[in-house]
C-alpha cells in the first residue's frame, strides 16, 4: 500500500484548472447516523471516495482539506498535500504562499459538520499554547499523535440546516448573574459562596468580574461527580415539572428548559450541563447564519448541520460533553479560556454582494482572521454566475443543494458538479457556474493575497 510519505506526485499528470476532491469522513460519536448526516451523504456523491454508509454508525464530519488529520485526496488518489508541495506558488500563488510563511499547505481548512449530539465542550490553542502542547507531547511520548501542527485554530461555522443550536463564549455578566440568582442548583455546584457573592457585587463590564468569573469557571469543572449527579437531577425535575420560574425569565424566553432536557438526555450528569446552559451564549441560528469562533474561546455545538472552516489546525481542548481523555485537560482548559463575557451578536458574521461577482449571484462572508474567508453562491436552473478574473488564491468548493456545470469563464471544460462534490479551482482561473436543477447552492472557502512581499507571520 502507498503510505502519504512515500508518495510520489508529477504535475505534468494533471493539467486541469479544475481538480475534484474525495473527501475524508470523520465518524464522531456526536454525528448524526447513516443517511441523516449530511456530511455522509454528501461523502457519497463521490464514487471514487470508495465510501459506504452504515445506517447505525454516525458520521459528524467530512474534512476537505490537506491537513495529515483528515486529508482529501484527487479522484485517482493523489493526497490533496502532495499536489501543493509539488508546486506551492502554483496552487497556493508566490503572495499567499509568501504571506503565510511559505508552509507548503492551505492556510485554510474546510469542513462539513453534521450533528445531533452535543460536541465536546472545547477551545482552540492560540500559536503560543498549540507550540507548547506539542513539545510537552514530544517531550512525554516520543512522538505527536495528538497535538501534530503548531498553529491556532479560529473559526466559523455557517448553517445549512434549517436551524443550528449551540453555545460560543461566555454569556454577558448580567446574564450570568441572573441564573446565579434564580437557580439554586447553579449555587449550590459553586460551592465557594464568598467568590459568587463578590462576582454577584461586581461591575458588569469589570475586569474583576471577569477575574471571578475564571475562579467560578475553575471551580465548576473541579465539582465531583456525585455533586454533579444530585443538582442535574434536582433541575431535571423542577424543569420537567414545568417551573420555567426556575430558570428566570431569560431561561424561558431562550426556551432553555428543552435544552437542558437534550443536554442531560444526551450527556447525563455531566459537567457541561451547568458549564454550556448558565455561563454560555446559547445560540440559535437560521440556514445561511454564521458565527465566528476566535482563538481560546469557549464553545460547544448543539445540533445541526454546519459549512465550518478554520484556520490550517486539528489543536484542541476539551472538558465535558464526551471530551476525548487524551485531549481533556481542565487545568488547560481553564488557563487558555477568554473570559470576555459578551452577546454572541458580536461574533455574528457580515456578508454582502461579492465584487467578483459577475452576475451578483455570489455573497462574500467574511471571516473575522486572515487565512480565509467564505463565498456563497446561489442559482436557479439556467442561471450562470461568472467570476471572469479568477481568485488571486486557491479556493475549495462544496454543492450543498442541487446541482451545477463548472467550467472556464468562457464555457469550456465542462464538468457537472452534483450535491455533495467538491473541487478545487487553481488561482487565477476564471470560472462559471450554472445552475441544473431547480436550486443551487454552492460554498467556497478561500483565501487572496496581492503583492510580492510579505512579512512571514509569527
Amino acid at each position: 500500500m502507498t503510505t502519504l510519505a512515500s508518495f510520489e506526485y508529477h504535475p505534468t499528470e494533471m493539467p486541469s484548472p479544475f481538480i475534484r476532491l474525495r473527501v475524508f469522513v470523520q465518524p464522531s460519536p456526536y454525528g448524526k447516523k447513516g443517511l441523516k448526516s449530511a456530511a455522509a451523504r454528501f461523502a457519497l456523491a463521490t464514487p471514487e471516495t470508495d465510501f459506504k454508509i452504515d445506517e447505525d454508525q454516525p458520521y459528524g464530519e467530512i474534512w476537505m482539506g490537506d491537513h495529515p488529520n483528515g486529508m482529501a485526496h484527487t479522484l485517482d488518489g493523489v493526497p490533496l498535500s502532495k499536489l501543493i508541495e509539488s508546486s506551492p506558488e502554483e496552487y497556493l500563488t508566490p503572495s499567499v504562499y509568501h504571506r503565510f510563511g511559505h508552509e507548503k499547505h492551505l492556510p485554510f481548512l474546510f469542513k462539513v459538520l453534521s450533528f445531533d449530539k452535543a460536541l465536546p465542550l472545547q477551545a482552540h490553542p492560540d500559536r503560543a499554547l498549540a507550540t507548547r502542547l506539542m513539545k510537552k507531547e514530544k517531550r512525554e511520548t516520543g512522538k505527536n499523535e495528538v497535538f501534530v501542527d503548531p498553529n491556532h485554530k479560529p473559526e466559523v461555522a455557517v448553517t445549512i440546516s434549517e436551524t443550528f443550536e449551540g453555545f460560543v463564549g461566555f454569556r454577558p455578566t448580567a446574564e450570568i448573574k441572573s441564573f446565579l440568582k434564580v437557580v439554586p442548583e447553579l449555587r449550590k455546584v459553586l460551592s465557594d459562596h464568598e467568590t459568587v457573592e463578590k462576582f454577584l457585587a461586581a461591575e458588569d463590564d469589570g475586569e474583576e468580574a471577569s477575574k471571578l468569573l475564571k475562579i467560578m469557571f475553575s471551580e465548576l469543572l473541579g465539582t465531583t461527580h456525585t455533586e454533579i449527579a444530585a443538582c442535574s437531577q434536582q433541575l431535571l425535575t423542577h424543569v420537567e415539572r414545568g417551573e420555567e420560574e426556575s430558570l428566570g425569565g431569560l431561561g424561558a424566553r431562550q426556551g432553555l428548559a428543552r435544552v437542558i432536557k437534550k443536554v442531560l438526555n444526551d450527556y447525563p450528569e455531566d459537567v457541561g450541563l451547568f458549564a454550556a446552559v448558565f455561563f454560555m451564549n446559547y445560540v440559535r441560528l437560521h440556514k445561511g447564519e454564521g458565527i465566528a469562533v476566535p482563538a481560546d474561546c469557549i464553545h460547544a455545538y448543539l445540533e445541526g448541520d454546519v459549512i465550518e472552516c478554520m484556520a490550517w489546525s486539528d489543536n484542541m481542548i476539551a472538558c465535558g460533553f464526551g471530551a476525548p481523555p487524551e485531549r481533556n485537560d481542565p487545568r488547560v482548559f481553564v488557563d487558555m479560556l477568554k473570559y470576555e463575557p459578551l452577546p454572541s451578536e458580536n461574533l455574528e458574521l457580515k456578508h454582502e454582494t461579492w465584487a467578483k461577482s459577475g452576475n451578483g449571484k455570489t455573497q462574500i462572508v467574511f471571516a473575522p482572521m486572515d487565512e480565509f474567508d467564505l463565498l456563497n453562491t446561489k442559482l436557479r436552473k439556467g442561471e450562470e454566475e461568472v467570476v471572469a478574473g479568477g481568485i488571486h488564491g486557491p479556493v475549495v468548493f462544496i454543492v450543498t443543494e442541487g446541482d451545477a456545470v463548472l467550467s472556464l469563464a468562457d464555457g469550456q471544460r465542462e464538468q457537472l458538479l452534483k450535491q455533495g462534490q467538491v473541487v478545487f479551482v487553481k488561482p487565477n482561473t476564471g470560472y462559471k457556474l450554472k445552475g441544473v436543477t431547480d436550486k443551487v447552492e454552492i460554498w467556497g472557502a478561500f483565501v487572496e493575497a496581492f503583492g510580492e512581499c510579505f512579512e512571514d507571520r509569527a
